[in-house]
């Protein structure tokens, strides 16, 4: 065996000193070659038979190919072959915390926080490896195929170091769960809110707990409180988020603060609230079912009632039905008597535009709707229209869409989107796929208005969660009662709401800014039939 091993050995000195000679013929550099090909050689072998070695073995190989690695030190050679030697040393810190988490034994907060550090750095050298987009393909590293270093060795380790990442979660979460309910505790029943412990403890693990209920309604000593996008984040469990939304719901109900919240705060406290309690009724944990219990939820509801009162004012449906304007303010959707409205005034757009006297030969509504419903399948939006009322007309809104940078629509496959991530959480698959890739993403939404008289708009632009509301908050088809409304004159306007995704895993905010027009937007959607009368 070791006089194979002395083969292999002599055989890739041969075959790199000739690669290496045609580059410099300095033989220290030929030796740190020789050294970093046959630690990732010997790592990468390590990393695909880990589960068929044993432990004493791999907890050999190590540590020796760890001091190998700490003999190169020229900064040429090292800054020259950057890639090999960062993907070098993922391959090493990831069979470093593979290693350490196959040696589990009733695991201490340190030992968790070791695992934590050992696979962020297998992951920080994994991106210092590929950050130069055209590394298998440089003149000088063509001796890469001879270790078999390439594009499928970049694939396979983020696949890895994602799937460890994912197999440590449980473990995390279960560490800091007794320290979770303490805090609950101390906010349900003696009224006291530590946000920095609870933020804390899921920092210590990267877990995705960011204090979304108190940010979306501007309580910005929290803002700061959040994952570090940098690093691998960890999906915090259900029960850990439903502790964390009671103790700012319940700190929101105390009299803590003394904030004062708008009418639109005040409307998004109460969804907020009602997707708490959605979320609720999917948790099975014995404690959560103990101590969030209906009466409990009920008692919260009454504490933030009493001091913000959900009130909707009986006024809005009048002023609607004649026209008469309202304040600046955006009122969400408004569910009565079974009826979807719009948000009236409408929320401040990307970009927008006015069709005055809309299809004069088209009398009742039930027409327009066919007319432009038509147009609308045409250009790939079957099934993705959501109807409301609005002022003495209708609203049409399309779903979110996913679009590219020049205003096309992408593939239909990854065109529609449900949810935009606008509470601050996703999916493992999308926040995982976000560790590796640093993707930008555009999306858009059309607002449709046809009525009588010119939309009104507020100051206050549309959120990525008020634009999940709508969704949820709509018709699927025009209601019965408008389709026989008939207009002798009628305005289309169109409003174009688009938000811009820096990274999954980051909330998607309006552009307000774009540089495409919203007659732009339609033509590119293949709906500039839509305006023309």
């Amino acid at each position: 065996m070791k006089g194979y091993k002395f083969l292999i050995y002599c055989l890739l000195f041969f075959l790199i000193s000739i690669e290496l000679n045609a580059q410099n013929s300095e033989k220290s550099k030929t030796y740190e070659s020789i050294t970093l090909a046959q630690a990732y050689i010997n790592l990468s072998l390590t990393e695909t038979y880990f589960d068929s070695l044993s432990i004493g073995r791999i907890s050999k190989i190590l540590p020796y190919e760890e001091r190998e690695l700490r003999i190169i030190k020229d900064r040429k050679f090292i800054r020259k072959n950057l890639n090999l030697y960062k993907f070098t040393h993922a391959l090493l810190y990831f069979n470093k915390a593979k290693l350490l988490y196959i040696k589990r034994n009733d695991t201490t907060r340190e030992e968790l926080k070791e695992w934590v550090r050992t696979l962020k750095n297998a992951h920080k050298n994994y991106n210092g490896s590929i950050k130069k987009q055209t590394i298998f393909t440089r003149i000088d590293s063509s001796w890469y195929e001879l270790i078999n270093f390439n594009n499928n060795s970049k694939v396979h380790l983020s696949k890895e170091i994602t799937n460890l990442s994912i197999q440590f979660t449980p473990y995390l979460n279960n560490d800091i769960y007794p320290d979770f309910k303490k805090l609950f505790n101390d906010a349900k029943y003696s009224n006291r809110y530590n946000f920095l412990k609870l933020w804390g403890l899921a920092a210590n693990y990267n877990l995705s707990l960011e204090f979304s209920i108190l940010n979306s309604l501007n309580f910005k000593l929290f803002s700061y409180l959040k994952p570090f996008s940098g690093n691998i984040i960890y999906e915090l469990d259900l029960k850990h988020d439903l502790i964390s939304r009671y103790i700012q719901l319940k700190y929101i109900a105390s009299n803590h603060h003394s904030k004062s919240l708008s009418g639109y705060q005040i409307n998004n406290l109460y969804d907020l609230y009602n997707r708490f309690i959605k979320d609720l009724k999917k948790e099975k944990d014995e404690f959560i079912l103990k101590e969030l219990n209906p009466k409990v939820c009920e008692s919260l509801y009454k504490e933030l009632n009493n001091k913000y009162p959900n009130v909707i004012l009986k006024s809005i449906l009048t002023e609607i039905k004649d026209g008469s304007s309202l304040s600046n303010e955006i009122v969400m959707p408004i569910i009565s008597q079974n009826q979807y409205f719009f948000p009236n005034p409408a929320p401040l757009p990307s970009t927008s535009l006015t069709i005055m006297d809309f299809q004069p030969s088209i009398t009742t509504l039930g027409q327009v709707d066919d007319y432009m419903s038509e147009i609308l399948d045409t250009a790939g939006y079957t099934d993705q229209l959501h109807y409301y009322y609005d002022l003495d007309g209708f609203a049409m809104t399309t779903s979110l869409e996913k679009f590219n940078t020049n205003g096309t629509s992408v593939d239909d496959n990854e065109r529609w989107i449900k949810n935009l991530g606008s509470d601050g959480k996703f999916s493992y698959y999308e926040i995982f796929k976000s560790l590796f890739f640093e993707m930008e993403s555009e999306f858009r939404m059309f607002a449709l208005i046809v009525a009588s008289k010119n939309v009104t708009i507020s100051d206050a632009p549309l959120s990525a969660g008020m634009a999940e509301q709508l969704m949820q908050n709509s018709y699927n088809s025009l209601p019965d009662d408008l389709k026989n409304r008939e207009f002798s004159n009628k305005n289309l306007s169109v409003l174009v709401y688009h938000f811009h995704q820096s990274d999954i895993g980051e909330v998607p905010m309006l552009n307000i800014s774009s540089s495409i027009e919203a007659r732009e937007h339609l033509g590119l959607a293949g709906l500039d039939n839509l305006i023309k009368n």
